[in-house]
Order: C-alpha cells, then sequence, then structure tokens
C-alpha cells in the first residue's frame, strides 16, 4: 500500500468519529457591504442594474434552447457568463485548520462544485490562486469513478468542462476533504472540479476579485448533495433576510421547519432544477387567465416552467405572465389616481415604478399578490405562496422624493420563457427542500 493511500485510509477512519449529521453554509449577499465585492464607486442604479443582471443571466441559464444559440459573439453574451448568482459562500479544503477556503458563488442549478486553481491557462481575475495538489489528502479522480459524471477526461484524470455563452471553465476533477466554519468534523474525499482553463470569466470587480468559483446545490452523481446524501439524507432549508443581510442554508439534521403560521407543503422536482407546479397567479384576490403551459415543465428544452432560485435577486416572470400581472397592478393604482413615472424618471431598472406611495398607513393600498402552487403526494389543491409588499415593491428614491418600483422582471427578449422565483421575493419566508420527498416547504417568518 502506497504512503498516499494509507494517508487516505487513516483520514476515512478518523472522519468516522468526527463526521456530522448537520452543517451550515453562510450565505453572503454579492453587494453585501462587509464583502466589497462590487465596485466601491457603485451608485444605487448600477446596483440595481448589476443585480438585474444577474436576474436575467439566471433566466437565460434554465433555458437550453436559447443557450444553444448563444456564441461568442452574441449581443446576450454579456448576461450570460456563468459566474452569476447573487450569494457567496465559503468552505475549507484541505486540513480543516490550515487548508484552502474559497469564496465561491452559491449556485442552486449546478451539480458540480469548482475553484480556479493556481496551474490555470488562461485565468480570470482572483486575488489569490489555490494550490489543491499541496494537500496531502488530495488526488485527482479516476475516469471510472462514479462521480465522473458525465464522463469525461483531461489531462488522463476526470474532467469537466462548464460553459454558457462567452464563458467556460475547463479543468480536472479532484477528491480532498472539506469542512465548514461552523463544525468541527470533516467530510473526507468529496469531489470538486479545479478549473484551469478559465476564459470570459467576471465576478463583478474588475479589481481584487475574491471570489473562486461556483459551489454547486444541484442535483447529480458529483454534486455536494449527492455526495453527502449519507449525512444530510435529501434536506436543507434558508430562510433570507431582508435588505443585504447574511443569511444561513441549514443541511441535514439542522434542516426543520417552523414558524407562527402553519408551514405548507408543495410538490417540486429537484432533479429538473428544483421546478416547482405552479398553477396560476392571483392579483387582489382575482386568478389571472394565463395559458397552464407557461408554467409546466418541459423536459427536452426547459423553454417553459417555474423554478425556485436564490441565486437569481428578483423574480423573472414568463413575458405574458409579467403583462397580465403588470396590467393588474397598474389598474389598481390608476383607481387610486396614481400613474407611473416614465422609464427616464426612474432608475431604468424596472419598467413600473411611481412617484409617490400609497398612505403607508393603510397597507391594503398596495395590491395583494399570490402564487398558487399544487399540493405534494399526489394530493388534490392549491397551496398558497402571499407576497408581502415588502416583496412585491421596493422603494425608489428621485432626488429627495421616495416612490417605489414593481420589484419583479419579464423574460428577456420579450418572449416567453422559464420563470424563476428570486430571493427578494423569497425574503422572510423560511423554505425546506426535501429532495427525496420531492417537496418544498414554507412559512412566513421574520428571518
Amino acid at each position: 500500500m502506497t504512503l498516499s493511500n494509507l494517508l487516505h485510509l487513516l483520514l476515512h477512519v478518523i472522519s468516522m468519529l468526527y463526521q456530522t449529521n448537520a452543517f451550515s453554509l453562510q450565505m453572503y449577499p454579492i453587494d453585501s457591504p462587509h464583502l466589497q465585492i462590487l465596485p466601491k464607486h457603485f451608485t444605487m442604479k448600477e446596483r440595481h442594474h448589476f443585480l438585474r443582471d444577474i436576474s436575467l443571466s439566471r433566466a437565460f441559464l434554465y433555458d437550453n434552447n436559447r443557450n444553444a444559440k448563444l456564441g461568442l459573439n452574441s449581443i446576450h453574451a454579456p448576461l450570460s457568463n456563468i459566474q452569476k448568482g447573487y450569494f457567496v459562500t465559503k468552505f475549507t479544503i484541505g486540513d480543516p485548520d490550515s487548508g484552502l477556503s474559497p469564496i465561491v458563488l452559491l449556485d442552486i442549478t449546478a451539480d458540480l462544485t469548482w475553484i480556479q486553481c493556481s496551474t490555470c491557462n488562461p485565468c480570470f481575475n482572483l486575488n489569490r490562486t489555490f494550490s489543491v495538489e499541496t494537500s496531502e489528502s488530495y488526488v485527482r479522480l479516476n475516469p471510472t469513478d462514479l462521480r465522473c459524471s458525465p464522463k469525461m477526461t483531461f489531462k488522463g484524470s476526470c474532467g469537466f468542462n462548464v460553459s454558457l455563452g462567452n464563458s467556460r471553465s475547463e479543468g480536472y476533477i479532484g477528491a480532498d476533504t472539506i469542512s465548514f466554519d461552523d463544525i468541527s468534523g470533516f467530510f473526507p474525499n468529496i469531489a470538486f472540479g479545479c478549473g484551469v482553463r478559465n476564459t470570459g470569466i467576471f465576478f463583478g470587480n474588475d479589481t481584487g476579485n475574491v471570489i473562486a468559483g461556483v459551489y454547486g446545490l444541484g442535483i447529480g452523481p458529483r454534486s455536494m448533495i449527492t455526495q453527502l446524501e449519507p449525512q444530510i439524507k435529501g434536506k436543507f432549508t434558508y430562510c433570507i433576510r431582508p435588505t443585504n443581510k447574511t443569511s444561513t442554508i441549514f443541511f441535514g439534521d439542522d434542516a426543520h421547519i417552523s414558524g407562527s403560521e402553519p408551514v405548507q407543503r408543495i410538490a417540486m422536482v429537484p432533479e429538473a432544477r428544483y421546478h416547482l407546479r405552479l398553477a396560476g397567479i392571483t392579483v387582489k384576490g382575482k386568478r389571472l387567465i394565463i395559458e397552464p403551459s407557461i408554467f409546466q415543465l418541459d423536459d427536452q428544452n426547459y423553454t417553459s416552467g417555474f423554478f425556485i432560485d436564490p441565486s437569481a435577486p428578483y423574480t423573472v416572470l414568463s413575458n405574458t405572465a409579467y403583462n397580465k400581472v403588470k396590467e393588474k397592478i397598474v389598474q389598481h393604482f390608476s383607481e387610486l389616481k396614481m400613474e407611473p413615472l416614465p422609464i427616464n424618471k426612474t432608475i431604468n431598472t424596472f419598467d413600473l415604478c411611481y412617484g409617490n406611495s400609497p398612505d403607508k398607513s393603510n397597507r391594503y393600498n398596495y395590491p395583494t399578490m399570490a402564487f398558487n402552487f399544487l399540493k405534494s403526494g399526489g394530493n388534490s389543491g392549491e397551496v398558497n405562496l402571499i407576497l408581502n409588499p415588502k416583496n412585491i415593491f421596493g422603494d425608489l428614491v428621485i432626488g429627495n422624493n421616495t416612490g417605489f418600483c414593481f420589484q419583479m422582471l419579464p423574460t428577456p427578449d420579450q418572449r416567453d420563457g422559464p420563470s424563476i422565483l428570486g430571493a427578494y421575493q423569497q425574503r422572510n419566508f423560511q423554505f425546506l427542500f426535501d429532495i427525496n420527498a420531492k417537496s418544498l416547504s414554507f412559512v412566513p417568518k421574520n428571518c
């Protein structure tokens, strides 16, 4: 037995004593002032534009038909970079006390966790490099490993290639011990990608970038969710806090849900990018007339459907659905003698803004809105996710005046496509993902 194999065996035996069935990750918003990921000179308008672009890039990501048409010269390429996401997190590779601790984007659709490694050529801008192979417990994955899926080789080892538009990361997949800040235990032999050919990747800051890659929460043989299944049993939960405060995502035994109101449970298709079975949308207590197929899953190309995605700051609705909702909101405020602002007098991020707010002492001056989902487990009936006005509208500052905007977006290109439930609309709700039960539970909560 080689020294390397002996070391792995020893680590495996020791880790059995230190593994845990519960751990958590911090969810830092990419616009958090504590991280300083965005350029310091960003104005409020530029910040909203940046968050809008992230949201629209997420919508591009879901639509395989649209992605197949994106080329290096596509006008959509700036929106479709692989690295777009709203939350970042951190974990440790190698020795829990002295290993590498990269900051990475959380991506609920990605099945692979990967970072840029020091042998990269070309590389994207990064304020430090990660030499994973200096870890004594690191090994490259053999192409015959079950986690090497899809089967791909890179210089004799298991490889990967993730691309979207003009962004691409390519390299090899290796395995090492990983750990998290909140626990004393660690997890050995966890596979992740080492990107060594990286092109077209931009994380939002031209200089001093700290984001090293992506932490994937998707489903697949090489995903963290699958590799940690014995410990977490397919469960995780989060409750997104308002503004740009740090939130936490809990896994395994810590993934439980409760609230002052009854917990609701709806159907979910985890293997299809966490698709939710949305039956319709209600505004002001009235169900909007929207073709049901817009929200139904297209198994081939994801050209339709409704997905939960905390990596998108704002909800993106299929163009037809968005126009129906917008029309109802305009009608509501028109009855209050309020007319929308011209686009050139707003921050230009949202296309429906008002220059003054309804009477703040009466919250019913804002229209109600709910997403109507099918119940889980084949049960008949529907469950409503009723949004608070603060989930629907956001403040707008114009000079010395304060107004508000409808903080959702239509799918790009004025065409229908997949819809996504973004982080802003998930605020102050706790969500529990149960992958094995194919269900999503939620409850309103002061996060």
